[in-house]
């Protein structure tokens, strides 16, 4: 054999052994990342059947009161006596407070569980998509917490993320926290900031639509409070998600609530949504004259009018 052929024979020789050697470490790695997603993929599956043992008696107790709900509905809409439709009707509302309560306690067993469980992405996902409904309104540390000490793979997944967004506004418009900042022009094509009454209003926000029916039911519940605090300092700013501003100011009209300050949010291409954290309506919030939030109510319901209306009454009898 010649010097050469011998020369390139042992090169390819030693090309082909590190092309073995190469696709044995792939082959290894592989089989590593198999093994750990396999892992993974059956870690996810048993936290996912332990929650649910966890929730048992949660279900149960919400396919009771969904029950119950439904039966009180119907014998709303077909009774004829005014004083027992009332009756229902708080029957009804005394049904969604324990859903809440049954919710609440659901979300605790989720939030305890995630925290457990900190590489864990199905218990992020799991909290992360309870953070904007009525029960976590009162939970932002626990939120929180979740995130923080969640693995750097599950900080970073695309729930991850989502969860990092809706914290930071979740703590902007908490109760203990600066209210947002805002200057628009009102239904009259006036400015109007809430910067303006600081320092000598407490300030209800009202997000509300036309076409929201409990919304809509609410409005005399507002005008009352407006009546009997407009001039101990109490001042309703209401913003509308409409997108039909003529159905929008008709209902104004209609519903005889001009008595204080109105404003689009299509009209004024506003943040004031995500600032505020608002993912439904009815949504209330309440500002101090210190411009702090001292309150925040998410959906209709007699137990939200009454803490609004006690927290009120407690606020301008101390004046």
């Amino acid at each position: 054999m010649r010097l050469n052929d011998f020369v390139l024979s042992t090169v390819y020789r030693k090309k082909l052994t590190m092309k073995k050697l190469f696709l044995h470490i792939v082959l290894f790695f592989s089989l590593v990342c198999f093994s750990q997603n396999e892992q993974l993929t059956q870690n996810e599956s048993n936290i996912q059947k332990k929650l649910g043992n966890l929730h048992i008696t949660t279900c149960k107790i919400n396919d009771s009161i969904r029950k119950l709900m439904k039966e009180c509905d119907s014998q709303i809409k077909l009774e004829k006596d005014s004083v027992s439709k009332s009756q229902l009707t708080l029957r009804l509302d005394d049904l969604y407070n324990i859903s809440d309560l049954n919710d609440i306690a659901e979300l605790k067993i989720n939030l305890d569980y995630a925290k457990q469980h900190p590489s864990s992405l199905y218990c992020l996902e799991l909290v992360q998509k309870q953070i904007s409904r009525q029960p976590g309104k009162n939970f932002y540390d626990d939120f929180e917490e979740v995130y923080t000490n969640a693995t750097p793979e599950v900080r970073n997944s695309d729930s991850g993320k989502k969860m990092a967004e809706q914290l930071h506004y979740f703590k902007q418009s908490k109760v203990g926290s600066l209210a947002p900042e805002f200057t628009v022009d009102d239904v009259n094509g006036k400015q109007l900031s809430l910067n303006d009454y600081k320092g000598g209003k407490y300030v209800l926000i009202d997000f509300w639509a036309s076409w929201c029916a409990p919304c809509r039911e609410e409005l005399p519940y507002i005008k009352e409070l407006y009546n009997k605090h407009s001039k101990e300092g109490f001042e309703v700013i209401s913003i509308t998600q409409d997108k039909d501003l003529e159905a929008w100011k008709n209902a104004i009209f209609k519903d005889k609530i001009n008595s204080w300050r109105h404003f689009s949010i299509m009209e004024n291409n506003d943040s004031i949504l995500k600032d505020y954290f608002v993912n439904g309506i009815p949504h209330k919030i309440l500002i101090d004259k210190n411009g702090k939030i001292i309150g925040k109510w998410k959906g209709s319901g007699e137990k939200n009018k009454k803490e609004l209306q006690n927290l009120l009454a407690e606020i301008f009898e101390k004046q």
